[in-house]
């Protein structure tokens, strides 16, 4: 998980997992012919192959078919460097995990595809502008420590941090994954006298179907000490 600066406008100082935006590029499949595994057409393509290239500048490593020395990349436009280190994206063992999407009333909305990948051994160095740390994490360590109030997590962040935790290895994780229906989460905002709230349907399958006052003080922008 990387640490966001917390001059971020959306937010500041959370911990999450490495990620991003869809950029023009990553949709324009031509560009990726021939330097991504799989065969045929993934409806999520665009998806996988942000994902991999939002990992890679986060956080350093990079989902190839075969081994590759990072450090010796040249600077390139993601896809050139790609066919350049005559390597191929690895799509295909990009393992769909979550999908959320930010509740309508929302100024700044998001549809967000989460995916499991298991690690390939290369070191992880985060960027020092968007994420400032990162570290590997047992999620039921994250969890207690988000509990104590030690790091500061999002609802969703949080609630596949539980869905992680339902495992206790990454192959295990990556089984779980493969069997289960990624549900579409649409959280729901309501705003009355006592306050807002964010709920979400028990069908979800998290187990959780409300946020902490501390996670809706995240996402606004501030960290509450208590929930």
């Amino acid at each position: 998980m990387i640490e966001r600066a917390k001059t971020m406008k959306f937010a500041p100082g959370a911990f999450v997992f490495p990620g991003g935006k869809v950029d023009p590029s990553d949709m324009r499949n031509w560009r990726w012919q021939g330097i991504t595994t799989g065969r045929g057409v993934f409806r999520d393509f665009s998806f996988r192959v942000a994902a991999i290239r939002e990992l890679f500048e986060e956080a350093g490593i990079l989902l190839s078919n075969k081994a590759v020395d990072t450090s010796s990349l040249t600077m390139a436009p993601f896809s050139q460097m790609i066919r350049q280190a005559r390597i191929k994206l690895d799509i295909e063992n990009l393992v769909p995990f979550a999908h959320w999407v930010t509740p309508e009333p929302m100024p700044r909305r998001f549809d967000t595809h989460f995916y499991l990948a298991p690690h390939n051994g290369q070191e992880a160095v985060h960027d020092g502008n968007e994420a400032i740390s990162f570290r590997w994490v047992n999620p039921k360590r994250v969890l207690s420590d988000w509990e104590n109030d030690q790091i500061p997590l999002m609802f969703p962040t949080r609630l596949n941090l539980m869905k992680l935790a339902r495992a206790s290895t990454v192959a295990e994780a990556l089984r779980q994954a493969k069997r289960a229906k990624v549900i579409r989460t649409l959280p729901v905002v309501d705003m009355n006298d006592a306050g807002v709230s964010l709920s979400i349907p028990p069908e979800s399958g998290y187990g959780v179907t409300a946020a902490t006052k501390k996670e809706l003080s995240v996402e606004a922008g501030g960290v509450a000490k208590k929930a």
